[in-house]
C-alpha cells in the first residue's frame, strides 16, 4: 500500500531532460476537474498571450491540424506540458521563448485545475486485499501476449468463453487522473492489472476484482509504451515500460519501486512506443522517434533520427547491444532555405518486437525514411540476430518511401523524384503464426493497407499478400493484428473506399491463414443515435478500427476511434456485443472519468473480465481517461 513518488530521483532526471533550461520541474498540479476557457476570466493572463501567438493555431482547430485541443492541454500536469515545450512535440514551435514566457505559459494552462489529489487516500486497498502474490502466474503479460505476437487468448487463461461476450456488462470503472491519451496496453498477473496514466508519468497497480489500488509509481517524465510483465529471478516479477525520452526503465511489481532505469536513445527525438520484449535473461526495446515532428520549421536540420532495437541486461539494466536499422546519417545539401540537411534517417520501430527462439532472431517493422537518401531498410520487416543484433535478412515492402510532415510544402520535403512520400509504416507487430504442416509463417499488416505473410526460412520471401484498404498516412492496418490459429484478423484504419480499393472503409476482416483468401469482412457502421452527434461530431465520419483486434476463445475484440467498443463472432463475423464507451463514467476512485476514442493498444482478459481502456487525445479524436471492466451477467 505505497505511494511512490521518487522525489530526488524525478528532480535529477528531469533536470537532465531539460538540459538545464530555466524552467525546472514544478509540484504536480492538481488532478483532472474543471478548467477555464480560453475566453473566461483568466484570458487577460500573459501566458493567454503566448497561448494565442505560439499554439492557438492548431490546438483551437484539432479537427484539421489533428493536435490535441486546448481542453486537453488543460488536463495535463505540469511536467508534462513542460516536457511537449522542452523537448518533446512543441520543442521546435517552442524554440523561440524565453523563460518568462514559457513560465507564463505553464501557468495560464494550469488555472482552474481541482486539487483533488486526496482520491489517491481513499483508493488504496484494504491490506487483505492489499498484497500481492509474488509467485501468481502472468495472465497477459505484453502487447502480443506471447513471445510469438499472436494476440489469442483461450477461454482457459481469460475465464471467458464467446458465449460470455453477448452478456457483458460494466463492472467498474477506474478514471486515471491528467490523462487524456490512453495508449498503453495493460498486463495482469494474478488479481493484479497494471495500467499507465501515460500522460501524467503514472503506473498503477489495482485489483482485478474491484479497482482499488495496490500501489502508484509516479515520474516527472511521460510514459509512453505499452507494458510487458516479466521475472527477474523467481518470485521477483517486475513491469517494463519506454518513457517519452526514449528510456526504459524496471518497476518491482509488488512494491512499486525503481528497479532500474536506461536511457537506449541516440538522438534527442527518440521514443519507445512498442512494448519492449523480454526472452531468457534479456529485454528487447525498439526505438521510434518524433524527429518528423520538427520538420515543419524550414531551419531545422532534417534528419537525423533513426529506428534501431537495444538489448538491455533484464537484471540491471545494462546496454548489451544496438541493431541499426541503417548507417549513422551524414551532412548532404542545404534545403531551399539554406538549413543542413542530413541523411539517411527514418525507418522508425514503432512496434513490440518478435521472439523466434527457433532461428534466434527477433523480427520488427519499420516506418519510412525522414530524408534522403532513402534505404533499404524502412517500411521494411528486419530480422535480427538475439545475440548480436546484426541484421540476418531485410524484406522491403514499399521502396522510396521518405517522408516528414513538411510534406505539406515545407523546405524539408523536396525530395523530388527520388521519393514517393506515401508514409507506409509498419506500425503493428509481427506475428510468428504456424501452418497446418507446422511450417512457420511471419504475418504482418502494413498501413498501405496490405496484409503480408513471409517465410522466415527463406529470407522473408513473400508467400501471400492480401490488399484490402487503399492505406494513408494514418489508414491501412494501423497497430497491428491478431490470430486465432487459422484466421488472421485485421483491422482497417482507411476512412473510405476507393475504385483500386472498394472495400477500403475501416472495418474489421478475416483472412485464411494459409492463404489471405478474405473469409469475411464488416465495414464499420456509424452509430449517430440519440445523443451520440451531440457528444462526437464525426459520429457518421470518424470510425476507423486503428487499434490492434484481441483474439479471445472464439470471439474478436475491436475498438474504434468514435468511442465504441465491439465484439465479434470469429467464425462468421457476427456481432456479438457492443458499447458505447465515449460518455462519463462514475468511477471506483471518484476521480471524473470519461471516455472517448479507442485507439492504439486498449485491451486485455483476464479473470473472467475484459479490461479496457478509453481515450485517445490525439489525431484529432476525442479525449479519455478511463480503465473499463466488463463481466457477463450471471
Amino acid at each position: 500500500m505505497q505511494v511512490l513518488q521518487s522525489a530526488e530521483w524525478k528532480s535529477a532526471v528531469w533536470k537532465a531532460v531539460i538540459g538545464g533550461m530555466a524552467i525546472c520541474a514544478a509540484a504536480l498540479t492538481p488532478a483532472l476537474g474543471q478548467t477555464p476557457s480560453a475566453s473566461g476570466p483568466d484570458a487577460g493572463h500573459p501566458g493567454k498571450a503566448v497561448y494565442d501567438r505560439t499554439c492557438a493555431a492548431c490546438h483551437n482547430n484539432p479537427e484539421a491540424t489533428r493536435a490535441p485541443a486546448l481542453a486537453s492541454l488543460r488536463i495535463l500536469n505540469r511536467p508534462s506540458v513542460e516536457y511537449a515545450i522542452n523537448v518533446g512535440y512543441m520543442k521546435m514551435q517552442a524554440k523561440d521563448l524565453n523563460a518568462q514566457q514559457r513560465k507564463d505559459l505553464l501557468d495560464w494552462l494550469a488555472l482552474g485545475q481541482t486539487d483533488n489529489r486526496g482520491w489517491l487516500g481513499a483508493a488504496m486497498c484494504k491490506a487483505n486485499i492489499a498484497a500481492i502474490d509474488a509467485a501468481a502466474k502472468p495472465i497477459a503479460s505484453t502487447f502480443g501476449l506471447s513471445a510469438r505476437n499472436l494476440r489469442h487468448q483461450t477461454s482457459a487463461q481469460t475465464g471467458l468463453k464467446t458465449s460470455d461476450f453477448p452478456k457483458m456488462e460494466l463492472a467498474w470503472a477506474f478514471a486515471l487522473p491528467q490523462t487524456p491519451t490512453m495508449r498503453s496496453q495493460p498486463v495482469v498477473a494474478g488479481t493484479t492489472i497494471y495500467v499507465a496514466s501515460t500522460d501524467s508519468g503514472r503506473l498503477y497497480a489495482l485489483d482485478t476484482q474491484s479497482g482499488c489500488v495496490k500501489w502508484q509509481y509516479e515520474t516527472a517524465i511521460p510514459l509512453r509504451s505499452s507494458l510487458t510483465y516479466a521475472e527477474i529471478e523467481k518470485n521477483k516479477p517486475v513491469v517494463l515500460l519506454g518513457d517519452a525520452v526514449g528510456a526504459v526503465s524496471a518497476i518491482d511489481a509488488l512494491t512499486g519501486r525503481l528497479v532500474w532505469r536506461t536511457s537506449v536513445a541516440f538522438h534527442e527525438a527518440h521514443r519507445i512506443t512498442g512494448a519492449p520484449a523480454v526472452f531468457k535473461g534479456r529485454v528487447f526495446a525498439p526505438l521510434s522517434a518524433i524527429e518528423i515532428s520538427f520538420t515543419t520549421v524550414d531551419s531545422y536540420e532534417c534528419c537525423k533520427a533513426q529506428g534501431a532495437v537495444v538489448a538491455l541486461d533484464l537484471k540491471t539494466g545494462k546496454q548489451l547491444w544496438i541493431g541499426r536499422t541503417m548507417e549513422p546519417a551524414t551532412k548532404r545539401k542545404p534545403n531551399r532555405a539554406g538549413a543542413q540537411l542530413w541523411g539517411p534517417s527514418g525507418a522508425p520501430i514503432w512496434s513490440t518486437p518478435a521472439i523466434d527462439e527457433k532461428r534466434n532472431v527477433l523480427y520488427v517493422g519499420t516506418g519510412e525514411n525522414n530524408s534522403l537518401p532513402a534505404t533499404n531498410t524502412s517500411d521494411s520487416i528486419i530480422a535480427f540476430d538475439l545475440d548480436t543484433g546484426e541484421r540476418k535478412w531485410v524484406f522491403q515492402a514499399t521502396q522510396k518511401d521518405v517522408w516528414n510532415f513538411a510534406c505539406r510544402g515545407g523546405a524539408n520535403c523536396d525530395f523530388g523524384t527520388e521519393a514517393i512520400v506515401v508514409d507506409h509504416d509498419f506500425g503493428g507487430s509481427v506475428m510468428i503464426a504456424q501452418r497446418k504442416d507446422g511450417r512457420d509463417l511471419l504475418i504482418v499488416g502494413q498501413k498501405s493497407g496490405t496484409t503480408w505473410a513471409l517465410d522466415p526460412d527463406n529470407q522473408g520471401a513473400v508467400v501471400w499478400s492480401q490488399k484490402i484498404g487503399s492505406g494513408g498516412m494514418n489508414g491501412g492496418v494501423h497497430w497491428g493484428t491478431a490470430t486465432d490459429g487459422a484466421r488472421v484478423f485485421v483491422s482497417l484504419n482507411d476512412r473510405s473506399p476507393t475504385p483500386e480499393s472498394p472495400r477500403g472503409s475501416p472495418g474489421l476482416f478475416a483472412l485464411e491463414l494459409e492463404t489471405g483468401k478474405i473469409l469475411w469482412g464488416r465495414k464499420a457502421e456509424g452509430d449517430c443515435s440519440g445523443d451520440r452527434k451531440a457528444r462526437f461530431a464525426g459520429c457518421a465520419t470518424r470510425l476507423g478500427y486503428s487499434p490492434a483486434p484481441l483474439s479471445v476463445d472464439g470471439a474478436v475484440v475491436q475498438g474504434s476511434v468514435d468511442g465504441v467498443l465491439r465484439v465479434f463472432d470469429a467464425a462468421t463475423g457476427q456481432t456479438l456485443w457492443t458499447y458505447d464507451t465515449m460518455r462519463k463514467f462514475e468511477t471506483v476512485n471518484q476521480v471524473a472519468g470519461n471516455g472517448g476514442s479507442i485507439d492504439s493498444s486498449p485491451y486485455v482478459a483476464a479473470n473472467g473480465t475484459l479490461f479496457v481502456v478509453s481515450g485517445y487525445a490525439r489525431f484529432g479524436e476525442t479525449p479519455g481517461n478511463v480503465l473499463l471492466a466488463f463481466k457477463p451477467r450471471k
